[in-house]
């Protein structure tokens, strides 16, 4: 009555064979691991094009950062300056020493830059999908072959507040002709300054706006206010301020303060200003930075 019949076991027999199989295929399947979409390299590698990765993902070591200025950082390895580019990365920075960066190699707007989208600390990621900054703001670089080396030099820090320091000044920098063009000049400031600017009116210097603040040269008599700056001359002139470098480049003297009252008044920090100039380029490392909107 209990006994199974031979049809019954053999159904039995290739049951439990079925399942022994099964089991085995499922052990035996390895389970896929996630690949990591960014690829481990050196930031020398992304820039010089030697490391390619899918989508220009890349992971690198935090770096010492050379200067930090709202979402824009530089990386200066050696002559050659990198830039990596994060929302209030400024704040992130102080965060960042040990960990590894996932970044994006970016070539628009140039210069060729990283944005940074993860941070990994220890093996475990902290951050992913980071809000990109808008707008990005980056210097633009020339080569020596975009800059008049041979522009003549000038002592414009030398230019006084006084009359015939201006009626000089007209002279040997202004343009002396109807529709002769302004004259290029190299020169160098040991000093500069970011204050608001010096003719606002007084309910504006209580409470000055960013867009009240501007960019002095400051000589030895006399200040001229910087005009037609860039976005991103604008940044790394707070990096050569940061750094207390001299500032070395080529001028453009567009106006003189022909008001001897005005020129006689001496502002806090920046003294006399006798007039206001374009910056059209200056030095950094290796570099040539583009400082104004007129080149």
């Amino acid at each position: 009555m209990f006994g199974a019949t031979p049809r019954l076991r053999l159904l039995v027999i290739l049951l439990a064979g079925i399942l022994a199989i099964c089991v085995v295929a499922v052990v035996g399947i390895k389970k896929k691991e996630a690949v990591d979409p960014y690829l481990h390299t050196s930031l020398r590698k992304i820039a010089t094009g030697d490391t390619l990765s899918p989508g220009f993902l890349f992971d690198v070591d935090a770096p010492a950062f050379e200067f930090v200025h709202g979402s824009t950082g530089v990386v200066r390895d050696g002559n050659v300056l990198e830039f990596i580019v994060a929302k209030d990365l400024e704040g992130l920075a102080a965060k960042l020493p040990g960990t590894r960066l996932g970044v994006r190699k970016v070539f628009t707007p140039k210069p060729m830059h990283l944005v940074l989208q993860r941070i990994k600390r220890n093996g475990v990621v902290e951050a992913d999908s980071l809000e990109m900054p808008y707008p990005v703001i980056l210097p633009r670089l020339l080569s020596a072959s975009q800059v008049d080396l041979q522009a003549p030099g000038a002592a414009l820090p030398e230019i006084g507040w006084d009359t015939a320091a201006i009626q000089d000044a007209k002279l040997s920098f202004m343009p002396q002709k109807d529709g002769e063009s302004f004259r290029l000049v190299k020169s160098a400031y040991e000093k500069i300054a970011y204050v608001p600017k010096h003719d606002l009116s007084p309910e504006a210097r209580l409470n000055p706006k960013p867009e009240d603040y501007a960019w002095y040269l400051i000589g030895n008599k006399g200040s001229l206010q910087v005009v037609d700056l860039t976005p991103g001359g604008n940044f790394m002139l707070h990096l050569v301020h940061a750094k207390e470098l001299p500032l070395i480049g080529a001028f453009t003297l567009v106006a003189l303060q022909d008001d001897a009252a005005a020129r006689q008044v001496a502002h806090p920090e920046i003294g006399h200003v006798v007039g206001m100039a374009r910056l059209n380029w200056f030095e950094y490392a290796n570099s040539y930075v583009q400082g104004c909107t007129i080149h």
